[in-house]
C-alpha cells in the first residue's frame, strides 16, 4: 500500500473544510459588538456542523470536487449521526453526559467511506430497468447502507472508544508545557511531508474537553476556545510569534545574506513571503527556501517554534489563529495578548542573528548566495500554461501522472516510475522547494497559485486522453525483461508490466470487452474502448493445464468493467505441476500507442492500483 501517497490526499483533504473556519472566526467576533445573529451563524459552523461540513470537505478532497460524492456524504452522515444516537443517546464518563456521537472524527470517516465506496461504484452499470440507479447515482445508495452499518457498530462501540480519546486528549493538555513545546516543534517538522496538517487538527478538533455552562461538552483546542474554555488557546498562541515576528526576521536574514548582485531580486521574493506569512499564516515560502538547503537551520526552526510555544504558555498566553487580523478577530476571546509582541520582538531578534551565523557557518546556499541562482515568484496568469507543460514534462510526461492535487501553496505528485523524474529539469522549477517522501510521492512549493496550476496540469491530462490501467493482480510487480521466457522477457508479445501474484484472482484492468478467452481460461485477451489490446497471462506454459486450476468467469464477447472479476486460479494446482506464477498484463498492439509509462516495482492491489498510463495514437 502506498501509505505516502495516501497521507499526501489525507491531508489535503483536510484543508477542504478548514478553509471556512476564519469565517466563521469573523462572525463570532461581529456577534461579539453586533448583532446575536452574526455569532450564531459563526457558531453554526464551529459548534453545530463542524463534523457534517467535514464529512462533506474530506469527500470532495478525495474525488477532485465531485458534487455526487458530497452528496453522498451529506446522506451519510445522517445516516450515521441518527443512528448512533438512537440507539444511545449518550453516556455518563467522569461524571459529564456525552452525547453518543462521533464529533469530527465521525465526519472524517463518512467522507473517506464516501470516497471509497464513489471510486469502487461511480461507473457500475444495472439491467436497463434499473438504470436510474446506475453510475454515480448508486453512490448514495450505497453510502447510506455503509453508514447504517456502521452507525449501528459505533452505536455500541463509540462509548469507550470516545472515553479513551477523551481521557488521551485530558493527557496531552494536563502534561503542560512538555507538550506544548513538544507539539511545537513536530508541526514543524512535518511541514516538508504536508503531514503537519493531520496532528494539528487532532489538536485542534478532537482532543481536550470542556463542559459549558449549559453542560454541552465540546472538545477540540478550537472549539473549546470559541465555547469560552478559560484552558484552551495556549497550543495555539505561540504561533502568532512565529508567523508574524521570527519567519518575517529568517526572511530578512536571508536578504542580507544574499550576495549583492542577487539582493534585490531575493528581497522581492522574500519581501512577498515574509508578507504572507504575516497576512494569511501560510508559512511554506519562506520556510522552503531553507528546510531543504539547510537541515540545521530547519532543526533550529523546529526548536525555536516548540520554544515559542512555552514561553507563551509560561507567560499564560491564549490565543488562537495564525496571521495578524486573527489576532484581532479572536482577541476578545484571548488571555495576555499583547505580551505576544514583545515576545516576538525577542524572538524576530534571535531568528535574524541565528540564521545569518548558521548560514555563514555552514555555506548554505540559501536564495541569493549562487550567481546563477533561480529564485521562486508568485505565478502570473500568463505563467501557468507554460509553466504546467514545464512541470508534466520534468514529472516524465503526461503519462507518468497517477495523482495530481494542490494544497494551499503545492503540488502535491503521485507519479508511476519515479526512475522517469526528470531531476535536472524539477531543480530548474520556479519552486520554493521540492520534498520526495518518497520515489513515487513528492511536492512542489510553488506559491499560492498552485491550485489554478494543478487545474491546467490536469486539463493537459485530459487533452492527452490517458488510458490508466489497474493492476489484475494482488501481488508484487516483476520487469517483463526478468522473465524465465522470451516471449515474455524479448518483448515478442508487446511491452507492459509483470506480476508474482499473492492472491488467487484476476480482475479487469479496464472498462472495455473480453475478445477472447484462451482455452483453459489461462489468458484472456481485453480490447479496452480506445482501441488498445491487452493481454491478461496467469503463469507460464500453464496452457498445458487444459483448464485444470482455472475457473472462468467470463466469455468472449462480454463487456467488463474495471476491477470486475475475471478468473479464479489455484496456485497450489499450478505450483504442483511445475508451473511458475509468472504473470503479465501486456499490451499487444503497440502501433496503437504514443507514449506510456508503467510501475516498475513494489506491491499493487488488484483493481486499485494504477500499473501502466498510455496514450494512444490520435486518428
Amino acid at each position: 500500500m502506498n501509505w505516502r501517497g495516501i497521507m499526501q490526499r489525507v491531508a489535503r483533504a483536510l484543508m477542504v473544510p478548514i478553509v471556512v473556519l476564519p469565517v466563521a472566526a469573523l462572525l463570532i467576533a461581529i456577534g461579539e459588538f453586533g448583532p446575536d445573529f452574526f455569532a450564531a451563524a459563526g457558531n453554526a459552523i464551529i459548534q453545530d456542523h463542524l463534523p457534517f461540513l467535514f464529512a462533506v470537505g474530506v469527500a470532495i478532497g478525495f474525488t477532485n470536487s465531485d458534487g455526487m460524492a458530497a452528496f453522498a456524504a451529506v446522506v451519510g452522515h445522517q445516516i450515521l449521526v441518527a443512528v448512533m444516537t438512537n440507539i444511545n443517546p449518550g453516556v455518563e464518563i467522569a461524571g459529564r453526559l456525552i452525547p453518543n456521537e462521533m464529533n469530527v472524527l465521525g465526519g472524517i470517516m463518512v467522507g473517506a467511506v464516501t470516497a471509497a465506496l464513489y471510486h469502487r461504484f461511480h461507473k457500475i452499470r444495472f439491467p436497463e430497468f434499473l438504470g436510474l440507479f446506475s453510475g454515480k447515482r448508486f453512490v448514495p445508495i450505497i453510502t447510506a447502507v455503509a453508514c447504517l452499518g456502521l452507525g449501528a457498530v459505533f452505536g455500541y462501540l463509540w462509548p469507550p472508544i470516545n472515553h479513551l480519546i477523551l481521557n488521551l486528549g485530558d493527557w496531552i493538555f494536563d502534561t503542560g508545557g512538555v507538550g506544548i513545546f513538544l507539539y511545537g516543534v513536530l508541526n514543524r517538522l512535518l511541514i516538508p511531508t504536508g503531514l503537519h496538517h493531520i496532528l494539528q487538527n487532532l489538536i485542534l478538533l478532537v482532543f481536550g474537553s470542556w463542559v459549558t455552562p449549559d453542560g454541552v461538552v465540546v472538545t477540540g483546542e478550537l472549539t473549546r476556545f470559541y465555547a469560552g474554555d478559560p484552558t484552551a488557546g495556549f497550543f495555539s498562541g505561540g504561533f502568532f510569534i512565529t508567523m508574524l515576528f521570527a519567519l518575517p526576521a529568517a526572511a530578512l536574514a536571508m536578504v542580507h545574506e544574499a550576495k549583492i548582485d542577487n539582493r534585490k531580486a531575493v528581497a522581492g521574493v522574500m519581501l512577498t513571503a515574509a508578507l504572507t506569512s504575516i497576512v494569511t499564516g501560510i508559512t511554506e515560502p519562506v520556510e522552503f527556501t531553507f528546510i531543504f538547503v539547510a537541515p540545521v537551520l530547519f532543526l533550529v526552526h523546529s526548536l525555536l517554534t516548540g520554544t515559542a510555544l512555552l514561553l507563551s504558555f509560561l507567560l499564560g498566553i491564549r490565543h488562537y489563529g495564525y496571521a495578524l487580523p486573527m489576532f484581532f478577530i479572536n482577541i476578545s476571546h484571548s488571555a495576555n495578548p499583547w505580551l505576544i509582541f514583545p515576545l516576538g520582538l525577542v524572538f524576530g531578534v534571535a531568528y535574524y542573528f541565528i540564521f545569518r551565523g548558521v548560514i555563514r557557518l555552514f555555506n548554505y546556499p540559501t536564495p541569493g548566495r549562487e550567481q546563477q541562482q533561480q529564485h521562486s515568484r508568485e505565478l502570473s496568469s500568463e505563467d501557468l500554461k507554460p509553466l504546467a507543460r514545464q512541470v508534466v514534462s520534468a514529472l516524465g510526461g503526461v503519462t507518468n501522472l497517477v495523482h495530481v492535487d494542490a494544497c494551499i501553496t503545492r503540488l502535491r505528485v503521485t507519479v508511476l516510475d519515479g526512475d522517469r523524474l526528470d531531476k535536472g529539469a524539477l531543480d530548474k522549477l520556479p519552486a520554493s522547494g521540492i520534498s520526495f517522501l518518497d520515489s513515487s510521492n513528492l511536492q512542489i512549493v510553488l506559491g499560492s497559485r498552485s491550485e489554478e496550476l494543478k487545474d491546467v496540469i490536469l486539463e493537459l491530462v485530459e487533452e492527452a486522453e490517458i488510458v490508466m490501467l489497474k493492476s489484475p493482480f494482488d501481488g508484487e510487480v516483476l520487469q517483463l525483461a526478468d522473465f524465465p521466457d522470451p516471449v515474455f522477457s524479448q518483448g515478442m508479445l508487446g511491452f507492459g508490466v509483470g506480476f508474482m501474484p499473492t492472491g488467487n484472482t484476476v480482475v479487469a484492468p479496464c472498462d472495455g470487452e473480453i475478445v477472447k478467452v484462451f482455452p483453459g481460461g489461462h489468458a484472456l485477451l481485453v480490447k479496452e474502448s480506445s482501441g488498445l489490446e491487452l493481454l491478461v497471462h496467469i503463469g507460464l506454459d500453464t496452457v498445458d493445464l487444459e483448464g485444470k486450476g482455472f475457473e472462468v468467469f467470463c466469455g468472449d464477447g462480454s463487456q467488463v468493467q474495471a476491477g470486475q472479476l475475471l478468473v479464479k486460479f489455484d496456485r497450489d494446482t499450478i505450483t504442483a505441476a511445475g508451473k511458475t506464477m509468472h504473470s503479465a498484463l501486456v499490451v499487444t498492439n503497440k502501433e496503437a500507442v504514443s507514449s506510456y509509462s508503467a510501475v516498475t516495482v513494489g506491491k499493487v492491489a488488484k483493481g486499485r492500483s494504477g500499473v501502466m498510463a498510455i496514450e494512444s495514437h490520435k486518428e
